[in-house]
């Protein structure tokens, strides 16, 4: 059977230090804990809604080296489809290194590798994988020429676009008029209409000039203070689960395989949104990448608890 979401994207194997505070510049610190964990905006996503309940197929590049090995392996672990995954000959695996701090924020510097070698072309070879879904996830961690050729061949065939435009960067108006779905943070939403978000307000206003260049509908994500959705029929604000902040990594990542999951499950945005609020706020409550994202069962049970509250 065809998986539901297609995800094109980069994989990395990401490898974390936790310290008390990050180095200035010229100065050496000591740091604590270091471990290696699957990553990459890509992988996370597809790991994100494949343990959401998503059936979920992955295309991409690693190197042929142990990280490439790695990183297959653990989506195949999950029952991700991982035949779009090709190997580089000529490139490394993508490494992400990140500092992670006392209070749980993270800073991240990437080396894309092969994720760089991920081309439109590579993506044509699947164009029959991206055709049997219901949706395409794709991010900015792989060239914007391979992430506009996916992006045209989901609407090619009708198949719904869902943009998690990180890092930031500009974008086109003939790409984001092709998006149905985009979910960026209050950097990214900055970066792509000018205007600073700092509350539900703002990033209202925000998401509506994305709208009035082509977008669908945006979830304008503001972290604990929670994420402005606009679409069509309005806008809706629905605020964060309150919990104890252990590490911020693939949080945002964690939002997007949710609410890829919940939508092709047929639920609603808003469903959708507070779904993926309650899966983003469990990640944060643990340290990692991949490892740190909950399950469909355990996202459900801390939503039910909340509720009691």
């Amino acid at each position: 059977m065809s998986a539901q979401i297609v995800v094109v994207g980069s994989l990395n194997m990401d490898m974390v230090v936790s310290l008390e505070h990050r180095p200035r510049q010229g100065e050496t610190v000591l740091g604590k804990d270091f471990f290696m964990n699957p990553g990459g905006k890509g992988a996370n996503a597809a790991v994100s809604a494949r343990k959401l309940g998503g059936s979920v197929a992955m295309i991409g590049k690693v190197g042929q080296d142990i990280f490439g090995d790695q990183l297959i392996a653990g989506l195949e672990s999950l029952g991700i489809d991982a035949s779009g995954v090709e190997r580089s000959a000529e490139h490394a695996t993508g490494i992400a290194f990140i500092t992670l701090d006392a209070s749980g924020d993270n800073s991240i510097v990437v080396a894309p590798g092969s994720n760089y070698a991920l081309t439109p072309e590579d993506v044509r070879k699947f164009e029959e994988k991206i055709s049997q879904a219901k949706l395409l996830m794709v991010q900015l961690e792989v060239p914007l020429e391979t992430v506009k050729e996916a992006v045209r061949l989901a609407k090619k065939h009708g198949v719904q676009v869902l943009l998690d435009p990180a890092p930031a960067q500009p974008l086109p108006d003939d790409l984001l008029g092709m998006v149905d779905y985009i979910l960026p943070n209050e950097k990214e939403i900055e970066q792509l209409t000018g205007i600073p978000v700092s509350d539900p307000a703002t990033a209202k206003k925000a998401a509506e000039a994305l709208r009035a260049r082509g977008v669908a509908t945006v979830f304008a994500k503001m972290g604990a203070r929670g994420v402005v959705i606009v679409d069509r029929n309005g806008d809706t604000y629905v605020p964060a689960f309150k919990v104890k902040t252990v590490d911020t990594t693939a949080a945002g990542d964690t939002f997007a395989g949710a609410v890829a999951a919940a939508l092709t499950r047929g639920e609603d945005i808003l469903s959708a949104a507070r779904f993926a609020s309650a899966a983003g706020a469990l990640t944060v409550t643990r340290k990692g990448a991949q490892s740190a994202m909950p399950t469909l069962e355990e996202t459900l049970r801390f939503m039910e608890e909340a509720e009691k509250v």
